[in-house]
């Protein structure tokens, strides 16, 4: 964003730094508010450089005030979602977008009812997460955790998602450690290996949710055709081998469809012995949505067949369901391009 600017007014090093502290690090709210520059200088920025390439529409605030589900519009007119997690143990953790919609389509997602608008850009990535810095700055916290885990499938918009993650862990920027980012995937193998093998380090989850090809083809049938589960799995063997890490797994229950004990059994065979982690989620409701969630009952049952057989397994507390922000709810009903 500021680089084009930065080279043709010929600014020096320490002027990016000074921007670069209060943008990112102070976050501060408006141009005007980059006190360290003089007015002049402030009024070439304004003339030069959006200050943000997102419209706020509305923040959502869930009935215990720990999720925020911030609604954005692009500035041709695309609606995305983000949303902000906050922990007790004092994580902040903002879900990003990386698409205003989702190409891939799953059949329990209310993002790829919308359609597939198009990918973001890294700024508008990065916007996203500074909308939430600028909540959090004031009461002396900020955004601790960054998970790709919104709208889109990113490694689909690779390009984008690497520019992103790089300014996520540039320290003189947001300085979020690589740790303390996490990229979710359907499984797009041949981009998972180029991205891992350039060097990122992220935490990797994997939208699983079936224990075998057939039953993954019916619910998530554009992936499944497309790179089979044999191959992920052997992709998946492939990044275990070359950097000793675990891969989450994420399983979401859905009633009568993939969460009876057969189910649960095959799991454990397709995972034994791998350096695993099942990321069980309770399916969230939408009205876009036909599927129904599993009961307690069948979610603690299949907990306790996976932790039987050696699969270390966790369920994953859904934050924002009442306001559409938990995991697969993100849908915008006004997301085409309204210019």
């Amino acid at each position: 964003m500021l680089e084009q600017f930065a080279k043709q007014s010929n600014l020096p090093e320490y002027k990016i730094d000074q921007f670069n502290n209060q943008y990112y690090k102070q976050a501060i709210s408006s141009f005007d508010e980059l006190t360290t520059w003089s007015k002049d200088l402030r009024e070439l920025l304004k003339q030069q450089v959006d200050f943000s390439s997102l419209t706020h529409i509305k923040d959502h605030y869930s009935s215990d005030g720990k999720t925020i589900k911030t609604e954005f519009k692009t500035k041709d007119g695309f609606n995305i979602e983000a949303v902000l997690m906050q922990y007790k143990d004092g994580r902040n953790s903002v879900c990003v977008s990386c698409m205003s919609g989702c190409p891939v389509g799953c059949s329990f997602c209310a993002t790829g009812i919308m359609g597939f608008n198009r990918n973001l850009s890294y700024k508008e990535i990065i916007d996203q997460i500074l909308h939430f810095q600028r909540i959090l700055v004031p009461k002396n916290q900020r955004v601790t955790n960054i998970v790709y885990m919104g709208m889109g499938e990113p490694m689909l918009n690779i390009e984008n998602v690497e520019k992103s993650i790089d300014i996520v862990n540039d320290k003189d920027k947001l300085g979020i450690g690589i740790r303390h980012v996490t990229i979710s995937t359907v499984g797009y193998v041949p981009q998972l290996r180029g991205f891992f093998n350039k060097g990122y380090t992220p935490r990797l989850a994997i939208s699983l949710h079936a224990p075998n090809q057939k039953l993954r083809t019916k619910i998530m049938p554009t992936i499944s055709n497309l790179h089979p589960l044999e191959q992920l799995m052997n992709f998946s063997t492939w990044y275990e081998k070359t950097f000793n890490k675990r891969i989450t797994y994420e399983y979401i229950l859905i009633k009568e469809v993939n969460d009876q004990p057969e189910h649960a059994i095959e799991l454990s065979k397709l995972l034994f012995k791998r350096l695993a982690l099942v990321n069980i989620i309770k399916f969230n409701p939408s009205k876009e949505l036909k599927y129904k969630a599993s009961s307690n009952k069948t979610v603690e049952r299949f907990v306790k067949i996976l932790n039987n057989r050696g699969i270390k397994t966790t369920i994953r507390y859904s934050m924002g369901k009442d306001i559409g922000g938990a995991c697969g709810q993100l849908h915008s009903i006004n997301s085409g391009n309204t210019k």
